[in-house]
């Protein structure tokens, strides 16, 4: 907590000149060369493209916004830009009211059986979305999972019609967000102070009413984080309406793709991309007047003087709002205490009950591709008739598929590495350096992670096409690079924080050089970070399916393209097999990852009793 508090203080505090530093210092000049990689590659690849993109949909100079008004009238276009918004509040609504209670339940355990407890939400959350929907497709189909469960426990005469329907995106969309909302609360509600709470039942509330009272309302800016973020990824979606959904459920991403690369109108394309990152601005701006958009991933606080957004938000947390409805508010409080709370035992039970839901509505799709996987007939038949390795071999054997896999190992390697040396050296400069700016310098960088990936694709095509780079491995690299890199900066500025400099001074004080000092001090120290920025990267960039449609052109396919272009033909049993395999290699990296965390933390309570009884 010390470390995160320096933090804060570091990147929204004053400019300090240390030392004999003067204004013409040179190494005053170190942080805007270790920033300028991932500065020059968000705005040459990012905010250019996009001023370009609305200079061009309005036929430049020419000041044309009848595409706009089109998208504003036309029923066509509004219908689908008010379908997108509403999927989102739907979606929204939905992931943070399943979310909170998985990521309360979280904030009450040890953080070694929450690193443990974690492992069934890591595991979906850093499965590629492909993956997860098409074990939906499989699920809700009219001869899936669910249908043939119903017909044999004898619930319905003959299939349902659900995949293709507003019913499986919806499901398809809560599915693959929820994870992340539960993480999002799950990294303010931590660090709550709950001893309020228990104050509270001291003085007399009782478990449900201090509950209402004191912590939910202390817990409102993890709320508006999460809900901010899953809308803003809602409502840019793409991959599940297309494969989940009907034409009825066009939302806004699959109309600017398909205007751009179906019917070539690159104007109209640009002004509906406008609008989504119209509404994308306008809920962040919205949002940052009662949470800073940095404190959004539990980095770092605001120290911004209160204004009229701040002391709404009080006046939510000291029940003032609520203040017209306190009689129902109690009324409501006594009967969840009558029906659940003064039996502790029941509302374990219940507690248990609801996480074991939600645990298996997140693992079902993995499951079931992994059932499937084995089936010895070529059709995706539930049950599978026997048990076969065939589809193993196919995936293995096929040449298609060996090129698809090394294309992807070999983009994201590079992709990951490339990552950690730009993430390095910004986090370096952003925690380090002495220079002004340094929150909306971090909030730049943020950019990618904030706006939906279509408009990052949008950007990335616009900027690469001129260049000439659109079918080229280095264009993937870049396109790739701008979405991954923010992740490494997120993780290396905490660990860089962190870092004791004393060690540092030590070192250099005993002869050993700036080089020295870095290769044999800091990069050991902070390896660990180093490897999960790089594997965060990784497992960001294989996975990436959106932005690689734009920019493949004639190259050999990445896994998910091959993946993605079997599904949309027919459902192949090899594609059970090739998302077992990477379930398996995501399962691997995590469950080693958190058992690490569990051991580490098992360690440390055991030198603190042993300190304790000495």
């Amino acid at each position: 907590m010390a470390a995160v508090q320096e933090l804060r203080e570091e990147m929204s505090g004053p400019v300090t000149r240390e030392g004999t530093g003067s204004r013409h210092d040179p190494r005053l000049l170190v942080p805007f060369a270790q920033l300028a990689p991932i500065l020059v590659l968000i705005g040459a690849f990012l905010l250019l493209p996009l001023l370009g993109a609305l200079w061009g949909s309005i036929n430049g100079a020419a000041l044309d916004f009848s595409r706009y008004r089109a998208i504003l009238t036309d029923p066509l276009y509004a219908d689908v830009l008010l379908r997108s918004l509403r999927i989102g509040v739907v979606t929204t609504t939905v992931c943070v009211l399943l979310g909170y209670p998985v990521a309360y339940f979280m904030t009450t355990l040890e953080r070694r059986k929450a690193a443990l407890f974690s492992i069934a939400l890591l595991v979906p959350l850093f499965t590629a979305f492909l993956i997860r929907t098409y074990g939906w497709m499989v699920i809700l189909g009219r001869r899936g999972v669910l249908n043939t469960l119903l017909m044999d426990f004898g619930l319905i005469d003959r299939p349902l019609q659900i995949l293709g329907t507003s019913a499986a995106v919806y499901i398809g969309l809560v599915h693959v967000l929820m994870p992340t909302a539960v993480f999002i609360l799950y990294a303010s509600m931590s660090q709550l102070d709950r001893s309020l709470q228990k104050a509270s039942q001291v003085l007399g509330a009782h478990p449900v009413r201090a509950f209402m009272r004191v912590y939910l309302p202390m817990s409102l800016p993890a709320i508006i984080s999460a809900a901010v973020l899953i809308f803003i990824i809602s409502i840019g979606f793409y991959i599940t309406p297309v494969l989940l959904g009907g034409p009825s459920d066009t939302m806004i991403s699959q109309l600017v793709v398909t205007q751009l690369t179906t019917l070539l109108d690159f104007q109209t394309g640009y002004a509906v991309a406008i609008c989504l990152l119209t509404v994308t601005i306008a809920m962040l701006a919205l949002s940052n007047l009662f949470v800073p958009i940095e404190q959004m991933w539990a980095l770092q606080e605001s120290h911004r003087r209160p204004g009229f957004s701040d002391k709404l938000l009080i006046r939510a947390r000291s029940g003032k709002v609520t203040r017209p409805f306190r009689w129902l508010l109690l009324r409501l409080e006594d009967a969840l205490y009558a029906a659940f709370g003064r039996s502790s035992c029941f509302a374990r039970i219940l507690l248990w009950a609801y996480l074991l839901l939600v645990i298996a509505f997140l693992l079902a799709p993995l499951l079931i591709a992994y059932l499937l996987s084995f089936s010895s007939s070529p059709f995706l038949v539930y049950p599978p008739p026997g048990f076969s390795l065939r589809w193993y071999r196919n995936f293995m054997m096929d040449p298609e598929w060996r090129i698809a896999l090394f294309q992807s190992l070999k983009l994201a390697t590079v992709v990951a590495c490339l990552s950690v040396i730009i993430g390095g050296t910004a986090a370096f400069a952003l925690v380090r350096g002495r220079m002004g700016a340094k929150r909306e310098i971090f909030l730049f960088i943020l950019a990618p992670l904030l706006l939906p990936v279509i408009i990052l694709a949008l950007g990335l095509y616009v900027s690469l096409g001129k260049l000439g780079l659109i079918g080229s491995f280095a264009g993937l690299v870049i396109g790739h690079l701008l979405y991954c890199a923010p992740y490494a900066v997120i993780i290396l500025v905490a660990a860089v924080r962190g870092l004791d400099r004393n060690i540092e001074s030590a070192a250099a004080t005993l002869g050993a050089g700036p080089a020295r000092v870095f290769w044999k001090i800091v990069v050991p120290i902070l390896s660990p970070a180093l490897l999960a920025a790089w594997l965060m990267s990784f497992l960001q960039s294989f996975d990436e399916l959106l932005i690689t449609l734009f920019l493949l052109g004639r190259q050999a396919p990445t896994l998910p393209i091959k993946m993605w272009s079997d599904i949309r033909i027919q459902l192949d049993p090899t594609m059970s097999a090739a998302s077992s395999i990477i379930v398996t290699v995501v399962i691997l990296v995590v469950g080693g990852s958190q058992i690490r965390a569990f051991l580490a933390g098992t360690r440390k309570v055991q030198s603190e009793r042993e300190g304790q009884e000495a």
